[in-house]
């Protein structure tokens, strides 16, 4: 399917003549091009029967101008012809016309070789690339799920996709670069009944490997976390120590990411505006942002401005250290650009994530419950939208199961934990060993000590 694609000569040879074409313009201080295709199919079964196939294959090709005064202007075609490459540039160049100027935007001057890929493209994605595939992994995941538990009445999804995508980036200053990356992913979602309690839930993951995706694990999980909580009930109003699983963990992690945008920091839309080189969380808390690592979701050879790949350190031993960084707001704060711009052919650089993640620490996610005499073992948090990243308010929905010395004993759903963000980091006393990533983000079990919770 990688052969579907246009040929890297071809569009390598359009992109040169698009950028002579801009440097020929006297309007135009500098340029870059983005273009970025792939291609992809995915495959779902529901009880056991084929639902839905789809493939397909995009691709696009923007263009970025700057004047002498910093306005820029973005436009982007689906067709590498000239005729469509000329419109493209004259659209780009009318964009910019009508912007604002704005003295902090460029293109990245400091760095024009890019380093090695970070292991992100698995050849046997591309070569074999296919239903028949899908429909064996489906297949045989369903079966494993029935087998599982007697109480699963329905699989209602279980869903596999694959893909490839490679981007090229081009510079008026001189910077080339490809990258290349795979994805595969297989979801579950099932539906457990027992006499009259019912519950949904499932599993999943990604990975950049077909290797690393472990079929059997995701089906176990999504059986196991939704029989922790099949006809579960709230606990009394009161205050628990919370255990977090690394799965739920991490979801709280991804709140965290946009009050780290050094975008929304300016804007004053970050509870973090005014707390850099404070301390916001306890010493044994650090959160890191790394794009470097190898088989990561998040990584990248290089972000939407040509800057190279790199790890930020975000809060170290709880103090906030840095924010995330695009070019553009880097300037703003005298800084270097962390390489985190995130950017789509057709859109102007932002600031985004790559793999945001909390530092390992010490514990097995067994002893870190296990020493609990009483708690809650929380396997979801519920409303994770509705976090104000602004003053850092939170109202998020619990599901799980109680913990009575130190083990699982009986279901629990229909609570809440509200509050600041600040209040639930500095709550957490305990962070386990056993970091692990879902998608882009990733977390070590976590201990949340006496957190206000509302149930019964």
């Amino acid at each position: 399917m990688k052969e579907s694609l246009p040929q890297r000569e071809l569009v390598e040879g359009i992109a040169y003549w698009a950028m002579k074409r801009l440097l020929d313009q006297k309007d135009i201080a500098e340029a870059d091009i983005l273009y970025r295709a792939n291609a992809s199919c995915s495959i779902s079964f529901m009880d056991g029967k084929l639902d839905e196939k789809v493939k397909g294959q995009n691709l696009s090709m923007g263009v970025r101008v700057i004047d002498a005064e910093g306005r820029q202007g973005v436009a982007c075609s689906n067709h590498l012809s000239k005729d469509a490459v000329n419109r493209v540039i004259e659209w780009a160049i009318f964009n910019c016309k009508n912007n604002d100027p704005n003295p902090h935007i460029g293109l990245n001057l400091e760095i024009l070789d890019f380093p090695e890929d970070h292991d992100l493209f698995d050849p046997l994605v591309i070569d074999g690339m296919s239903f028949s595939r899908g429909e064996k992994i489906c297949s045989a995941v369903t079966d494993e799920v029935r087998g599982l538990d007697e109480r699963v009445s329905s699989i209602r999804e279980v869903f596999y996709g694959e893909g490839y995508e490679e981007t090229l980036y081009l510079s008026s200053v001189g910077a080339l670069g490809w990258q290349d990356e795979s994805v595969v992913r297989l979801d579950v979602a099932l539906i457990m009944e027992d006499g009259d309690k019912i519950e949904m839930g499932g599993f999943g993951e990604e990975q950049r490997y077909l290797s690393d995706l472990k079929y059997s694990d995701i089906a176990k999980n999504a059986v196991h976390r939704t029989s922790m909580t099949l006809g579960g009930k709230p606990l009394k109003t009161g205050k628990y120590t919370l255990f977090l699983d690394s799965l739920t963990a991490a979801s709280l992690v991804s709140m965290l990411e946009d009050s780290f945008l050094a975008d929304n920091v300016h804007k004053g839309k970050s509870w973090l505006s005014d707390k850099r080189e404070r301390m916001i969380a306890p010493s044994h808390i650090s959160l890191v942002d790394d794009a470097t690592i190898k088989r990561g979701m998040g990584s990248y050879v290089f972000d939407g401005e040509g800057v190279a790949a790199k790890r930020t350190t975000l809060l170290s031993e709880g103090v906030v250290t840095s924010f995330l960084y695009n070019l553009e707001h880097a300037r703003i704060d005298g800084v270097s650009s962390t390489g985190n711009c995130v950017r789509s052919p057709a859109s102007i650089p932002y600031v985004g994530a790559s793999n945001l993640f909390i530092t390992p620490g010490i514990g097995k996610a067994g002893d870190l419950y296990g020493d609990l005499n009483t708690g809650i073992y929380v396997t979801e948090l519920m409303g994770l939208h509705t976090f104000d990243p602004v003053s850092g308010d939170l109202s998020l929905g619990i599901k799980g199961a109680y913990i009575r010395n130190g083990s699982i004993d009986g279901p629990l759903s229909g609570m809440t934990v509200a509050g600041n963000i600040y209040d639930i980091l500095n709550r957490i006393v305990r962070v386990g060993e056993d970091l692990k990533f879902y998608g882009s983000v990733g977390s070590p079990s976590l201990v949340i000590d006496d957190v206000s919770t509302a149930g019964d």
